[in-house]
């Protein structure tokens, strides 16, 4: 008995020896002495999984990183755990190298390990969070990285204090996360994790170099270049003391200073402070990294405004090089394939910049139309890249804000394209290609959506697992809904938590459907882009398709006109002060004020088309700010008089309607048409006493008397029996036509805060929130929302507007009437009940064609102002 207690306190002794090491290796890090803790961690014998992880973890500190990697590949742990610490390490040298596919490979196995130990809560755990955190980041997936950098801040908060280096680490990966959206967001962050530094190691500590060098890139972007260069110089001062032979650090630092004193003008000191960066990255990394990507682009962007084109192009080539594992061509006919880089977002930077140079060359020297020809093909290449990293981002905000990115590439393209068929005798061809790259600047998320929910029904998947997906985007939804409604700092912990867990959840889930169901992935992917030939086909005879395209950086508009036999562009530059016609032609219409409505008569000259006279209806898929156009207002021709009454609009010449894209349009041609029976289901709540609204009163006659007009194939559900309930219930399957007689309010700051307000009861509190909307299974051939603003929303790049049109088109409404203001009750009743007679008069004709009637009919009575009758727009056909 002595000697197993004898034996149990040896191994007890051990155990603290054991952590008393970790513990002083632990503060020499923290300290950046990294000799003496390398020393001390190679004088223990038996060394753990732990302390080889340490080992790589300073000769990484250090810049070492092919040293790293040898110790990490000795590592063999025994233990899960040991497995998951060693993945973590592995993944962050990876990420340092510019690896960020093996990088995340590593992390989600490490995560993923961590949870099933128990250890999702543990400091490895949190650094794991952190980790990934920086690579989403580095990706530009935010997204991503605010959702992982959130987890980690809070679970360092709460296991070593807010005023602990591991919780100021998280403040600085956040600060990082929100620099490219929010500056002073940014430096708040940074601006907290370097008060914890200081107080913790003073002001001559690496941790403060890196402080200095994140609140020098908020100066930087604030445009306050004196601040940001005084922060970079303290920051290389730190670098340079701590590492004299040079590290990647300071490189990065460097080279922060010659981005600076390029948006200073001084291209001298620029260029010197890159050569100084460049030699240090190619002694840490070699002659491949993204960093070093980074450095030849900007090198190239200086010499590129010098119109030094060739060195330019020259450059961007060695940029193109240094950020593919494979690729080694500097002749600047070649690209890179775009799945072979380390860095997808700097590499769509690179084909860019090289498109522009070759464009600027055309003419700033050469005039040879291969130097057009060769943008067009980069561009192209930059096309599919930014197709590939869409279709890897789970999160729609990332893939929102990269369309946001993409599309400056697809004006590029659509203005070289157009340039290219002006020169050539047969354009047709490359006016193809500028439409092609117009229409991939619109809703391409939400096509990807769509095209996704098609796939599912396709594939052969499974009825109770497309339930099953729904019941998972649902707790999603309901999380992120309770998350935006500012709970206590422990019901937010919670939800956090429990929001996170649900997304990887749900993101394995796909996984799993597209590894199992193979036709499911490819259908997934291959929506392709409408031809102007496929939308030949879809069009009727008597109808035109005009696809706009608002080019900000040159400042014009094209127009793209597909008729059944035709096929014409045309570009014009904007009007000076084009925003604030769009605004003063929008506003009176609102306000009634023909006077105003006069002075924007100039917008006529670059939207009206000219069509043959046989065209009778007219197809509008807007661009940008158009996108809140009604264009049925708009005059025909110069407006003469004194009133309204006066004026020949689009509505009198044509039957108008919208679209988000032209794919959308192929896309509902390809549904199968099913057999349905002419019905309708009316809502109106008509009171909303508990929600601060104004009642409706006049919307339950509007319902009545459109349910008459069905003779008893309708539902019809106001006050309490119009609730959120039904409307999520199957009870709307089989219905051709669901009418929303409600209010309805757009959030254009955050559109997933858009809702319909209808009536409560049971578990729902009567708010249908745009989150939820999108979980719907509506499938109806027109949804119609009678009242209020609800065709507006959030203008994004890339995605249009965002709103509660683009989440019930993507519910599964086929065609939808929505509203950009609110109008009386009375008027609105008149023209719902007159476009629904129309309708029922004449069963086979397209909803534009009734809606106009009814526009029409209202004209010749007391509600002749288009404030009456413009607000009201149809999506679809």
């Amino acid at each position: 008995m002595r000697y197993l207690i004898t034996f149990c306190l040896l191994l007890a002794v051990i155990e603290i020896s054991a952590q008393s090491i970790e513990r002083k290796i632990d503060s020499l890090i923290a300290r950046a002495d990294y000799n003496v803790a390398l020393s001390l961690i190679r004088l223990q014998k038996n060394r753990s999984t732990v302390l080889f992880n340490k080992e790589a973890e300073v000769l990484i500190a250090q810049g070492n990183l092919t040293e790293a990697e040898s110790v990490l590949s000795k590592v063999s742990p025994s233990d899960a755990f040991g497995k998951a610490i060693t993945q973590n390490s592995f993944g962050y040298l990876n990420m340092l190298k510019g690896r960020g596919d093996l990088a995340q490979d590593y992390f989600e196995q490490a995560r993923d390990t961590f949870k099933q130990l128990g250890k999702e809560s543990s400091k490895e755990a949190a650094l794991n969070f952190s980790n990934l955190s920086l690579l989403f980041w580095s990706e530009g997936k935010f997204g991503q990285a605010e959702e992982n950098g959130l987890l980690a801040l809070q679970l360092r908060q709460s296991i070593f204090g807010n005023e602990s280096e591991e919780s100021a680490a998280s403040l600085n990966n956040l600060g990082l996360v929100y620099g490219g959206v929010d500056a002073d967001k940014a430096l708040d962050y940074y601006e907290k994790a370097k008060a914890i530094y200081e107080k913790i190691y003073g002001s001559e500590h690496p941790k403060i170099a890196v402080a200095n060098t994140n609140i020098g890139l908020m100066y930087f972007n604030l445009k306050l270049f004196g601040d940001a260069i005084n922060n970079f110089e303290s920051a290389q001062a730190i670098w340079k003391k701590t590492y004299p032979n040079g590290h990647p650090n300071e490189a990065l630092v460097i080279m922060n200073l010659g981005r600076t004193y390029t948006q200073m003008k001084n291209t001298k000191a620029a260029l010197e402070y890159y050569a100084k960066a460049l030699a240090i990255f190619k002694k840490s990394y070699g002659d491949k990294h993204p960093d070093i990507a980074v450095l030849y682009n900007q090198v190239a962007y200086i010499k590129l405004v010098d119109e030094r084109f060739d060195e330019a192009i020259a450059d961007i080539q060695k940029a193109l090089c240094a950020n593919s594992p494979s690729f080694n061509n500097l002749s600047s006919e070649k690209n890179p394939g775009t799945r072979n880089f380390y860095n997808g977002k700097q590499l769509l930077y690179s084909l860019r910049l090289k498109a522009q140079a070759l464009e600027s060359k055309y003419y700033g020297k050469s005039l040879k139309l291969q130097e057009l020809k060769l943008a067009l093909n980069t561009l192209q290449s930059c096309d599919t890249l930014i197709d590939n990293i869409r279709h890897n981002s789970t999160n729609e905000n990332d893939k929102i804000e990269l369309g946001s990115i993409a599309n400056e590439a697809y004006e590029d393209g659509v203005r070289i394209a157009h340039t290219i068929s002006e020169l050539i005798l047969k354009g047709r061809p490359y006016r193809e290609v500028a439409f092609y790259f117009a229409e991939k600047s619109k809703s391409a998320v939400l096509q990807e959506s769509i095209a996704d929910a098609q796939a599912k029904s396709f594939a052969g998947i499974p009825q109770e697992m497309i339930e099953e997906e729904k019941i998972k985007k649902s707790t999603i939804a309901l999380l992120a809904q309770k998350l935006s409604e500012k709970p206590d700092a422990s019901e937010e912990k919670y939800l956090r938590s429990a929001l996170f867990d649900s997304n990887i959840d749900y993101e394995k889930f796909i996984k799993k459907l597209e590894k199992d169901y193979p036709a499911y992935y490819n259908l997934k992917f291959s929506s392709a882009v409408a031809s102007v030939q496929q939308m030949q086909k879809e069009i009727k005879p008597a109808q035109a398709v005009l696809s706009f395209f608002l080019a900000e950086k040159s400042r014009k508009i094209y127009q793209f006109v597909i008729t059944k036999k035709s096929f014409k562009v045309r570009a014009f530059s904007l009007p000076d002060n084009f925003d604030r016609f769009i605004k003063g032609f929008i506003n009176s219409l609102l306000y009634s004020t023909f006077e105003t409505y006069q002075k924007t008569q100039s917008l006529t000259k670059v939207l009206k088309p000219r069509l043959p006279a046989s065209v009778k209806s007219v197809v509008i898929i807007p661009s940008g700010k158009l996108g809140s156009v009604p264009f049925e207002a708009l005059p025909l021709k110069k407006v003469k008089g004194d009133d309204f009454n006066k004026v020949s609009f689009f509505i009198d010449r044509w039957a108008i309607s919208y679209e988000f894209a032209a794919g959308l349009m192929l896309q509902k041609g390809k549904e199968k048409n099913q057999v349905r029976q002419n019905n309708i289901f009316l809502f109106a709540p008509v009171r909303f006493g508990n929600q601060n609204l104004n009642d409706l009163p006049g919307s339950e006659q509007e319902v009545k008397a459109i349910s008459n007009l069905f003779q008893g194939k309708s539902k019809v559900a106001t006050f309490a029996e119009a609730n959120e309930t039904i409307l999520k219930s199957k009870e709307l399957e089989g219905y051709t036509y669901v009418h929303l007689a409600t209010h309805g309010i757009v959030d254009s700051e955050d559109p997933s805060q858009s809702q319909i307000f209808l009536n409560g009861n049971g578990s729902e509190d009567g708010n249908l929130f745009c989150r939820e909307i999108y979980n719907l299974n509506i499938g109806a051939d027109l949804v119609v929302l009678s009242a209020c603003e609800t065709g507006l929303g959030k203008f994004s790049k890339g995605e249009g507007v965002i709103g509660l049109s683009r989440a019930l088109t993507y519910a599964g409404a086929n065609n939808l009437i929505v509203s950009f203001w609110k109008v009386s009750d009375e008027s609105t009743a008149e023209l719902m009940i007159g476009f629904y007679k129309h309708l029922q008069e004449n069963k086979s004709q397209d909803f534009s064609t009734a809606i106009r009637q009814a526009k029409i009919d209202i004209k010749k009575g007391k509600f002749a102002s288009p404030y009456y009758w413009a607000p009201f727009v149809l999506i679809g056909k």
